[in-house]
């Protein structure tokens, strides 16, 4: 998991996506241990608060349970979650921003269409 504080995201919002690319390619398994926020915070070199909000947004989506005394873990259904209806009109919100930066920039539809094809060809595939 790479934070890039220059990359014009926020912090927390890398730190989830991190999290989860980690589940969808199987490096973080259902009932897997996360490390403590301070722990995560001193790994990325971020402030524990960050953390902190990444962890809470995980947990409201279901993708991690807290055990008070025990930590932080990957939910046992965190693969069979489908998404609600924010998270289906964020993720619109960003395809529709994705598509048109890549119009702009020249690809045309097909090729928009290839990189799909390509992203779901690759290791993504074996976690469907």
């Amino acid at each position: 998991m790479n934070i890039n504080p220059t990359s014009g995201r926020p912090l927390y919002e890398q730190l989830m996506f991190g999290i989860k690319q980690d589940i969808l390619l199987g490096i973080l398994q259902p009932g897997d241990k996360l490390p403590s926020v301070r722990e995560m915070a001193q790994q990325q070199l971020v402030n524990p608060n960050t953390v902190a909000k990444a962890y809470k947004a995980l947990e409201g989506q279901g993708v991690i349970d807290t055990v008070l005394g025990r930590g932080t873990f990957v939910a046992e259904n965190s693969n069979d979650l489908g998404p609600d209806r924010q998270q289906m009109n964020q993720f619109k919100r960003q395809l529709n921003d994705l598509l048109t930066e890549g119009m702009y920039i020249g690809l045309s539809r097909q090729e928009i269409i290839d990189l799909m094809s390509e992203w779901y060809g690759g290791t993504h595939e074996a976690r469907r």
